[in-house]
């Protein structure tokens, strides 16, 4: 890795998926999920595109892996399984490899025996409040965990207090001219539709007021909405580049590109849509 620039690929919202084998796991939000998968999103996500996108990635040159949540659909252990399996080619070096869970991942309540992404995906993330990972001496990275379950009309999430207490006290352990990348699940801005208040953060307005005072973090990576985009959003002291790379294995004829290459060199960000 250079000490002065480094390669970042961006993915999110993989949606690996399995129907429920167990008649219970069938009476709760995974009835109304499932069915909507059958109907409306399984035609978008065929088998083949998975092995083609762990193929691309696993032949592209980067220093550090991102994926910003929903490995799964309805955070079966199956499809944890299967994600884990088919995503090794890409997650032998741990300390390259940041996930955070999406919604989908907390998609029912479950006790904390059966916190799936936690038993097969939460060495990518840590056991603290916070992940982070120092990617070279310019940069460091910051993951968030804002999921939870919530009723069968809702996807939103929330970043809890301790979230952004644990942020700060981290940034300030730093040296000041350090510079952060920020990864989420959820959105913090729409810029090509209307807010939706059943899938976004509870507390948007209260993390959307915390970044604008946050001027070390540069860029806010997540997933969620499943429509791509790059924009830079504006605060009275400083910009910050916020990337959405959802759903980098749906295919889909309106999206621009599947995933992100993002650039890093010194205090300069650039981001490549990629397509495959």
């Amino acid at each position: 890795m250079s000490t002065d620039s480094l390669t970042i690929l961006h993915l999110s919202d993989l949606h690996f998926s399995a129907y429920p084998k167990n008649w219970n796991q069938w009476f709760s939000k995974r009835l109304l999920g499932a069915t909507n998968w059958w109907l409306n999103r399984s035609s978008k996500y065929p088998s083949q595109r998975y092995l083609q996108l762990i193929e691309v990635v696993r032949q592209m040159g980067w220093d550090h892996l991102v994926i910003s949540g929903d490995l799964t659909q309805l955070a079966l252990p199956e499809e944890f399984a299967k994600a884990r399996m088919a995503l090794r080619p890409l997650l032998q070096n741990q300390e390259r490899v940041s996930i955070v869970p999406g919604n989908h991942d907390y998609y029912v309540s479950e006790n904390e025996e059966s916190d799936y992404f936690r038993s097969y995906f939460g060495s990518f993330f840590g056991k603290n409040e916070i992940h982070t990972r120092r990617l070279n001496q310019n940069w460091h990275l910051i993951g968030w965990h804002s999921a939870a379950p919530t009723p069968w009309y809702s996807a939103s999430g929330c970043v809890r207090r301790q979230t952004l207490k644990a942020t700060d006290e981290y940034m300030q352990q730093q040296a000041t001219d350090t510079r952060f990348v920020l990864v989420n699940h959820y959105p913090i801005s729409f810029p090509d539709r209307e807010h939706d208040t059943k899938h976004e953060l509870l507390n948007l307005e209260q993390v959307q007021y915390w970044l604008s005072r946050r001027p070390q973090i540069r860029l806010y990576l997540h997933g969620h909405i499943h429509h791509n985009w790059h924009h830079v959003q504006q605060y009275a002291s400083h910009s910050l580049h916020v990337v959405n790379s959802a759903s980098s294995t749906m295919i889909d004829e309106k999206s621009t590109s599947s995933f992100h290459r993002i650039r890093l060199h010194k205090d300069q960000i650039q981001v490549e849509p990629i397509s495959f």
